[in-house]
């Protein structure tokens, strides 16, 4: 018993880490807020239990405060700097 314990530790640490490692990719990533046209960006903090579909992300605009999806953009992609 106590094997599938250390088990389950180590495949909840494993994916603690994971849930991290792409908020923390994400943060590199601009939003694009459709109702206002701003791109903003957010530290990774408040990027780990977001819901999202493909590159659209449910989230709060902090220019306008409107809740909905924004699209995620690289930096230097598409002329941003």
């Amino acid at each position: 018993m106590t094997g599938w314990v250390i088990a389950a530790v180590v495949v909840i640490a494993l994916s603690a880490g994971l849930i991290v490692w792409q908020a923390k990719a994400l943060a590199k990533c601009r939003f694009w807020c459709r109702a206002c046209g701003t791109l903003f960006e957010l530290p990774w903090r408040r990027l780990v239990f977001r819901q999202h579909v493909n590159e659209e992300w449910w989230l709060c605009c902090p220019h306008c405060g409107r809740k909905g999806w924004c699209v995620a953009r690289r930096k230097g992609k598409d002329g941003d700097a």
